[in-house]
């Protein structure tokens, strides 16, 4: 699981781009986002498999809004979602 990801996310702003690197500590998942010019930290995810899931909190400007993030990674390819206050966010992304 462990490395960093090229991303699309589709945020209540529309679709952005960024990056997520994976840590895989013995199945604790720790790493960040960097996304819209910030970078977003997040620990003591879980990984069972190629299926993970973490929680966080995107600051982004001056909005700050928590998820939980729910996905599998398969090879190179992420696929994931994240629930937020404002819905539902799609993220894919591939091994870079």
């Amino acid at each position: 699981m462990n490395g960093t990801f090229k991303v699309a996310l589709s945020m209540p702003m529309g679709l952005q781009s960024g990056t997520i690197n994976f840590i895989d500590d013995n199945g604790i998942l720790n790493g960040s986002i960097h996304a819209m010019g910030s970078v977003n930290p997040f620990r003591n995810g879980k990984i069972s498999g190629n299926t993970f899931e973490f929680t966080g909190t995107l600051k982004i400007f001056f909005n700050r809004f928590d998820y939980t993030a729910k996905g599998t990674v398969i090879g190179d390819t992420l696929k994931a979602t994240a629930e937020t206050k404002y819905g539902i966010m799609q993220i894919s992304g591939t091994r870079i």
